[in-house]
């Protein structure tokens, strides 16, 4: 298996950068997982220079809270060197570390363009696209109350299918390799009554991207105590030969393959036998 989706740093203050021997533990771990190959995939936002260079374009929406509540989540995680991070991750691979040199790109609403111009400098293996917010909306961060309360003044039918024309941009972007936890949109539990119709048009948009779809096992530690993406949608991309990776989205050494006896459960159980991995962003074939 390989874990495609994995974290240096937890949801926290502090973006040291990481050392040979931190990542040596990381693939250390991995391996005795069972894991043959595990990218490093920091989330973007921890890095001065995207503050810098492609924040000021993000399209903020909602009231000041919202907006200062947004700022504040951004401000308490960043501070990594983007420079320093790959510089580390090219040199753990160059001694023979079973590591993906990385990155989780958010999609930043308004700043599509300025991300993949910078992202263009480093020598990444893999992107992994995600959408985690919606205009100054962080739609995963349910435990904080400014964030938490949008849920209770929104439409959930209208959430689902602001996020999913969000993954449509993302996914005709050209900035990203594999789209990762593709229906995090429920991570709170909110599910609209009619989810089919929402995950036919996901499917589609998959498909016509051509991109690669992470299995995740991250989403049976969230509240809607459910894999992503879920069993019905992963059936339509498994049917549309969709290529697919396995992830477990650790951002501790404790989670790294984290859930994937269950998750090769569902493999199985669809004839999945096959995983894509990357090398410079050139999608490769790998054994399960």
């Amino acid at each position: 298996m390989l874990d495609m989706h994995t974290h240096v740093w937890p949801h926290a203050p502090g973006t040291p950068n990481p050392t040979y021997d931190r990542l040596a533990r990381i693939c250390e771990t991995a391996v005795a997982a069972g894991i043959t190959e595990v990218a490093i995939t920091e989330h973007c936002h921890r890095f001065k220079r995207v503050i810098d260079e492609v924040l000021p374009h993000w399209e903020h929406d909602g009231d000041a809270a919202l907006r200062a509540a947004a700022d504040h989540s951004i401000e308490v995680e960043s501070g990594g060197d983007l420079d320093a991070y790959v510089a580390a991750l090219v040199d753990a691979q160059d001694r023979g570390l079973p590591l993906l040199i990385g990155i989780e790109v958010d999609r930043i609403p308004g700043a599509i363009e300025p991300m993949a111009q910078l992202l263009d400098d480093y020598p990444f293996d893999v992107r992994l696209g995600s959408v985690h917010w919606l205009g100054s909306w962080l739609i995963d961060d349910y435990g904080n109350p400014s964030f938490a309360r949008e849920w209770a003044t929104r439409s959930t039918d209208d959430v689902w299918r602001q996020y999913i024309d969000a993954i449509d941009e993302l996914a005709m972007s050209g900035m990203v390799d594999v789209l990762a936890h593709l229906d995090v949109v429920k991570v709170a539990g909110r599910r609209p009554d009619d989810v089919t119709a929402h995950e036919d048009r996901l499917a589609q948009i998959v498909v016509a991207s051509g991109l690669a779809v992470e299995v995740s096992s991250a989403g049976w530690r969230k509240p809607c105590d459910e894999f992503y993406p879920s069993p019905t949608l992963l059936d339509r991309l498994v049917s549309a030969g969709v290529p697919l990776t396995t992830a477990s989205d650790a951002h501790t050494l404790e989670h790294l393959g984290w859930g994937y006896d269950r998750l090769a459960v569902e493999l199985d159980r669809r004839g999945v036998t096959e995983l894509t991995s990357f090398d410079r962003r050139r999608a490769r074939k790998v054994s399960r």
